[in-house]
């Protein structure tokens, strides 16, 4: 009898243990499941970052234009050909063209004065209005041959400066051969002449 009481004493006791310890385990907090980084290959629309909007580069700035300039000539006497006219604008507006790689150029012939000065006015241009004279008394590299330039400043006409074209060898370019062509080398050398005279008048280089 005894020994049944103990063996009874002893099943009660470890009921008694493993209840307390079921009850020990559930007041316990639950730690939470580490986050895992996402399976590398599968879509998470959760964790997508929205792409920030694309900005279009910016253009780059055009080089801004220089002055806009007319080179005109006046209707020369009988005594001076007329292509000698042409040769000294041409040779001037080729001068412009290779000294300001930006500037606006133009060329106008047979221009009296009072043309040239209200092109200055209308067109907001400077005006190189260029006038060949034969002087008798003179002589010297064009035979008395004279070839004067005035420059009108846009829209009041104003001039701006004024001078003689010489015949001066520009650089890199070789004596011009003996003949009747030689004087009209020389006229497209004054021509040239007048454009670094104006260029140097205007402060044309430092401008844009």
């Amino acid at each position: 009898m005894r020994h049944h009481l103990k063996i009874l004493a002893i099943v009660l006791a470890c009921g008694f243990l493993l209840g307390a310890s079921a009850l020990a385990q559930s007041g316990r907090k639950q730690k939470k499941a580490e986050t895992q980084p996402p399976p590398q290959g599968v879509n998470q629309p959760e964790t997508r970052t929205v792409a920030e909007p694309e900005v279009a580069p910016e253009k780059p700035k055009e080089k801004e234009k220089g002055p806009e300039i007319l080179v005109s000539t006046a209707m020369t006497d009988f005594e001076i050909p007329s292509f000698y006219a042409d040769a000294a604008r041409e040779g001037c507006t080729n001068e412009f063209r290779r000294e300001l790689k930006v500037i606006g150029l133009n060329q106008e012939r047979n221009q009296h004065r009072s043309d040239a000065m209200k092109a200055a006015k209308d067109n907001e241009t400077y005006v190189v209005w260029i006038e060949l004279t034969y002087n008798r008394m003179g002589g010297g590299a064009m035979n008395g041959l004279d070839i004067r330039y005035t420059i009108f400043e846009p829209k009041t006409a104003r001039i701006a400066g004024s001078g003689y074209g010489y015949p001066t060898q520009p650089y890199g370019m070789p004596v011009p051969p003996l003949g009747a062509s030689r004087d009209q080398v020389y006229v497209d050398w004054a021509g040239r002449d007048i454009a670094q005279q104006v260029i140097k008048k205007l402060n044309l280089r430092s401008r844009p």
